[in-house]
């Protein structure tokens, strides 16, 4: 059986991020790093076990990003470490900035 497809487009990028639980204080968040990001979501490394369908808050600072972000994100995969978060209720200039920094990665990224 075919694989699903990818909804977005996921590129190598690795930058520190702060990621806790919605429900949890800012002081419980684990520092983890990413592995990929695209359009619609990052995977992160997490030695901690992330529960899938758990809401979480991720704060993140992209290259060349004067600040950082903080955006919200449930797990929807989880393979060893290796944990998937897809973006919920992402704004439209939070969107456009992920978008301008994979740009700069690649020639052309098809939207």
């Amino acid at each position: 059986m075919k694989a699903p497809m990818r909804r977005w487009k996921r590129f190598k990028v690795d930058v520190r991020v702060r990621l806790r639980r919605w429900e949890e204080p800012e002081e419980s968040a684990l520092v983890v790093r990413s592995y990929e990001l695209g359009e619609g979501g990052i995977s992160v490394y997490a030695s901690e076990t992330l529960e899938m369908g758990t809401f979480m808050m991720l704060a993140f600072q992209l290259p060349g990003m004067e600040q950082g972000m903080r955006l919200r994100a449930v797990v929807r995969d989880r393979r060893g470490f290796r944990c998937g978060l897809e973006f919920v209720d992402l704004k439209v200039a939070e969107r456009a900035e992920i978008l301008r920094y994979l740009a700069s990665l690649v020639d052309v990224i098809e939207l």
